[in-house]
């Protein structure tokens, strides 16, 4: 019988490019999501599942082999972290129940860290929470998004300036989530071949500052754009005016707080893996669309 891949999150950035890379490489995916019409391919099997709910999930993991699980973005939520304990939960349930053969797991670069870190605990828990499944375990620990800059586009194409809670200079990992896509899909398709868990690291080919990002849009854009540093003082009132909750406002200070004290590292850095995808490829790309 041909593995079955299931695929959580598969209307997010890197859960939509995941599905459809498995389904490019011509294997059976099925897609747990909560709201099916926000899917982009509508060929794709799917499954209606709350990650509040266990039976939901248990019912949406069923006959499946390899499962992509994340942690949940909900800016509305007023106890993220209690929320992601209890999502952690409900996968091992359904994890348990369907008889999975390989976890892969959607953490990220500092999630080792200790400390206040923000949204970096939830990737710890996620991590924790499936440490002891009996399956093979993967984690993999991406670095920053390059496709976190593209909310800013209309205010770079408006004003000629790119908002950042970092300092303008300050240059971190960071990496393509096409590429990132690309990584698991192939974890997921290889056949299992041990009950160990494996821990990857992946950056991109280089680092990058806000600074970078302005100039690299500049480029492309053909007009001056300026990277702008939001002080501190401001962070929680720009999350709060966009419609995060206090608690998940104070969860990403902390992170973004933790990025900018170089918690946010490879915890393994002679073993990391370089994403080849450049900065200014993947924006020249996004820009195309």
């Amino acid at each position: 019988m041909e593995n079955l891949n299931i695929v959580l999150g598969a209307t997010g950035q890197v859960g939509s490019y995941l599905i459809n890379e498995i389904k490019r490489k011509g294997h059976p995916v099925r897609a747990v999501v909560r709201n099916p019409k926000k899917l982009r391919d509508r060929t794709i099997e799917t499954r209606i599942a709350d990650l509040f709910d266990a039976r939901q999930l248990m019912e949406a993991f069923k006959g499946g082999t390899t499962v992509f699980i994340l942690t949940p973005e909900n800016p509305a939520s007023h106890d993220i972290i209690g929320e992601t304990q209890q999502i952690v939960d409900n996968y091992k349930l359904a994890i348990q129940a369907a008889g999975i053969k390989k976890v892969i797991g959607l953490s990220s670069v500092g999630a080792h860290a200790d400390g206040n870190t923000g949204n970096l605990v939830m990737s710890k828990l996620l991590e924790e929470g499936v440490r002891d499944v009996d399956a093979e375990i993967i984690i993999v620990r991406p670095s920053y998004y390059f496709s976190n800059w593209l909310g800013y586009l209309e205010t770079v194409k408006q004003y000629g300036l790119l908002p950042s809670f970092f300092p303008a200079g300050l240059k971190i990992e960071m990496n393509s989530p096409l590429d990132l896509a690309k990584f698991i899909a192939e974890k997921m398709i290889t056949p299992s071949t041990s009950t160990h868990q494996k821990l990857f690291e992946l950056t991109g080919p280089q680092k990058y500052s806000a600074a970078d990002v302005a100039n690299t849009l500049s480029t492309l854009l053909n007009r001056n754009v300026t990277a702008q540093s939001i002080p501190k003082e401001k962070w929680s009132e720009t999350l709060l005016s966009v419609g995060f909750s206090e608690n998940s406002a104070r969860n990403l200070v902390d992170m973004t707080q933790a990025v900018i004290d170089n918690k946010t590292v490879p915890e393994y850095a002679s073993e990391t893996i370089k994403l080849p995808t450049t900065l200014a490829s993947f924006l020249e790309q996004q820009l195309k669309q």
